[in-house]
């Protein structure tokens, strides 16, 4: 990630004013904040301040940060902003969500911006719906659209799939409320994505979330300055079996112009265009495994240096299941080959470990693709009832509650677009789920 984490720093010149600027101010502020400090742990110990609001005012900078997450632009007539550490509740007020917050106030007027990072997948407004933080929400009309409030002081929206951006201005601001929210900058991103590694993305880009994209690939988006844009998607199953038919499963309304041969570590892909200022290039990674980046106002030379810059992750155990560390530690069992099927929206990989005598068999299958939260990938795992678990503090499900078996099935989802199916006996289900390693 040394690459991609270069256009999340500030410029240099940048720094160097702030820095000029804060120079000065700095002793003097060791010394109030010292005192505010032993201040505030007094007032906190007899109850009169929440533990939950720090009582400090960060410095009126160009960028301000909160929890991963810059704010770009505010209105005028806004000082210091208060940090503070929020909470959403639902109607029956059950905390549904915990994050930090920057809240700004002047007079009457305030804006507060909340970051929210959540252990549940989120994947649209749909799912922000389904958590009842709102008492009159706006359905958003695409599933990628913010949830607004129904006087439209609020709005909330997936920036990633644990990560929740939250714009809530006074009334006399609601003009301002998106022109907030576009300009929050999401200022650090996991280099693993789709059990791809993504190494390089042009300096100046910042992560913007998911896109709306055909269902069949998992994306990620990155936007700069004057229109730049970079989509990248992952597409798993049946859909990229073959090279043609990854070019075939491209959005009708987005079709590619001007295709002809390339490759991409030195594997056969295709190059095109599309839109009006967009350039493509797609390839396999294997069979089942597809990828296709999207390039908007930015030189060909970019888009390849971008391609060749995503790599698959090297499996870290010799024991490994498509990049997923797994350790069977019973002299016993045998590793059995690794094996891969195709489905529509998913690919599988499996590996069997077993007895001599074929006893005490443990299945473990890594399963990537957009199709994981189908009915049909429901189906292909039991036509039995899911109970909702937690194995060696893993959220999950369990199937095979039948009395007449021993042996069960453990199905959890560390992140979206990868399930993990483990089957073993019942009694070494918890240690062999503990050990699996996602990196």
């Amino acid at each position: 990630m040394i690459d991609a984490a270069r256009p999340v720093q500030a410029a240099p010149e940048l720094a160097i004013r702030v820095a000029a600027r804060v120079a000065v101010r700095r002793r003097r502020r060791r010394i109030a904040t010292s005192v505010a400090t032993a201040v505030a742990a007094v007032l906190i110990a007899i109850g009169i301040v929440s533990p939950y609001v720090v009582t400090r005012y960060d410095p009126v900078v160009t960028s301000p940060e909160v929890a991963g997450v810059q704010v770009r632009y505010l209105p005028k007539g806004f000082d210091a902003p208060r940090r503070l550490r929020t909470q959403e509740t639902d109607q029956a007020g059950q905390v549904r969500l915990r994050g930090e917050a920057l809240r700004w106030e002047a007079g009457g007027a305030f804006v507060q911006v909340s970051v929210f990072r959540t252990d549940e997948i989120m994947r649209d407004g749909m799912d922000i719906l389904s958590l009842n933080v709102f008492r009159s929400p706006v359905e958003p009309r695409r599933s990628g659209d913010p949830v607004l409030s129904d006087d439209g002081t609020a709005s909330m929206w997936v920036a990633d799939h644990r990560l929740l951006l939250k714009v809530t201005v006074s009334a006399g601001l609601k003009g301002e409320r998106d022109r907030i929210a576009g300009g929050l900058r999401v200022t650090g991103w996991d280099s693993a994505f789709a059990g791809l590694g993504i190494t390089y993305m042009p300096a100046g880009m910042w992560i913007a979330g998911t896109a709306d994209t055909y269902g069949a690939a998992l994306n990620r988006l990155w936007q700069g300055d004057s229109g730049r844009r970079v989509l990248v998607e992952v597409v798993y199953g049946r859909d990229a079996a073959t090279l043609d038919k990854l070019r075939a499963a491209v959005p009708p309304e987005e079709p590619l112009t001007e295709t002809r041969p390339a490759s991409v570590h030195d594997l056969p892909a295709y190059a095109g265009a599309t839109g009006q200022a967009g350039r493509v290039m797609l390839w396999l990674v294997k069979p089942g495994i597809g990828v296709r980046v999207r390039a908007d106002h930015l030189p060909e030379s970019e888009l390849k240096r971008i391609a060749e810059g995503i790599q698959a992750i090297p499996d870290g155990r010799s024991q490994s299941v498509d990049g997923i560390g797994v350790s069977v530690d019973d002299p016993k069992l045998r590793p059995g080959p690794v094996r891969t099927a195709l489905a529509t929206g998913w690919r599988t990989t499996t590996r069997r470990w077993t007895g001599r005598n074929g006893d005490d068999t443990v299945t473990v299958s890594v399963q990537r693709g957009s199709g994981m939260s189908s009915q049909d990938w429901w189906n292909s795992l039991s036509s039995g009832k899911a109970k909702p678990t937690t194995i060696a503090g893993l959220s999950g499900n369990l199937l095979g509650q039948g009395a007449s078996t021993t042996t069960r099935t453990f199905v959890w989802t560390p992140e979206f677009g990868l399930a993990i199916v483990v089957t073993s006996p019942e009694r070494d289900l918890r240690r062999i789920v503990k050990e699996i390693a996602v990196p």
